[in-house]
């Protein structure tokens, strides 16, 4: 039950930035992967980076492996895992001659195995999404991906049949399901528009909404909270550099889902875990729990990709 969006501001820096919201689990913590690290997919097979990683994981116990649910890699590309309820297509087993992953698999491939989105893309044809648990997890997770870079492109993939695709999304948000083009459709109805296409007359739109003062979707459908956030987005004066950290944390605040004590240990209690945001051009990841609100930043440095050779994981807290 996440929310994305992505963000180019005034001085030409690029962003992408999100809540992490799911079920109780282990704690999700910022996650160092390096070069030439060797990991074993869902599938037991083993591959290896050629880019080093920092985002945001988790190891569930008794797992060897590191689950990440967003980061960036060297080259200055991020990718995120959003849930796809009643709408993802897998296929029932691994095919020949193809690269074949679990869902959770993908985010590893993307970005510790390619330079640009670009590479991305091409080598999409050849992935091949199992219908399979990762490493023993009780579940096949339903996702859909959000990539960008710093030429501030917002691609989605949504495994929905067929050959897998990158389409490009002009509302540069993502919650969960619908699929995107559903998504298009509820907002621009919202907003008054007759064509469903994200487009200028979408800005104008979402900036009257802001100057009139409308409230804004509330809640946790996700069809509200991609409401809510297109119109923050695309109706907002762009960013100034110094306005745009505090001001895309406060945007992801407004989207978050509260924790509930008493529901702790009840498995379908959803709740955001974190709220992260990517400076793409400084590779730079901020990070902020739930559990104390304490900002961390954590560059990726070129002497972290140099010379870390094996996992770092941060503090959560």
């Amino acid at each position: 039950m996440c929310t994305s969006l992505t963000y180019t501001n005034t001085a030409n820096q690029h962003f992408f930035a999100r809540t992490m919201d799911f079920p109780t689990t282990t704690p999700w913590r910022p996650i160092f992967l390096p070069r030439q690290y060797r990991w074993t997919t869902g599938l037991n097979e083993t591959r290896q980076t050629t880019q080093a990683i920092l985002g945001g994981g988790r190891q569930p116990i008794g797992i060897d492996n590191f689950l990440m649910a967003d980061g960036l890699n060297e080259s200055g590309i991020s990718c995120a895992e959003l849930y796809l309820p009643h709408a993802v297509k897998y296929a029932p087993t691994a095919q020949p001659d193809k690269i074949n992953l679990t869902p959770q698999d993908f985010i590893n491939w993307v970005l510790g195995e390619h330079t640009s989105l670009e590479s991305v893309c091409a080598g999409l044809s050849q992935v091949c999404l199992v219908n399979q648990t990762w490493h023993g997890e009780p579940y096949v997770y339903p996702f859909h991906w959000v990539l960008s870079d710093t030429t501030g492109r917002n691609l989605v993939i949504e495994p929905t049949g067929g050959p897998l695709t990158a389409q490009l999304n002009p509302s540069g948000v993502l919650t969960n399901t619908p699929i995107l083009a559903t998504h298009f459709k509820n907002l621009t109805q919202l907003l008054g528009q007759a064509s469903v296409t994200i487009n200028q007359a979408t800005q104008v739109a979402a900036k009257n909404w802001l100057a009139t003062k409308q409230p804004l979707p509330t809640g946790s459908i996700p069809t509200n909270r991609f409401n809510h956030m297109a119109i923050r987005r695309l109706g907002t004066p762009t960013l100034t550099a110094e306005q745009t950290l505090p001001t895309l944390f406060a945007w992801l605040n407004e989207v978050r889902l509260p924790y509930d004590p008493a529901k702790r240990h009840q498995l379908n209690h959803n709740y955001t875990h974190y709220r992260s945001v990517i400076d793409l051009d400084h590779a730079c990841y901020y990070f902020r729990p739930r559990t104390t609100e304490r900002l961390q930043t954590i560059q990726l440095t070129p002497e972290m990709c140099d010379h870390w050779r094996v996992p770092h994981v941060f503090p959560a807290n």
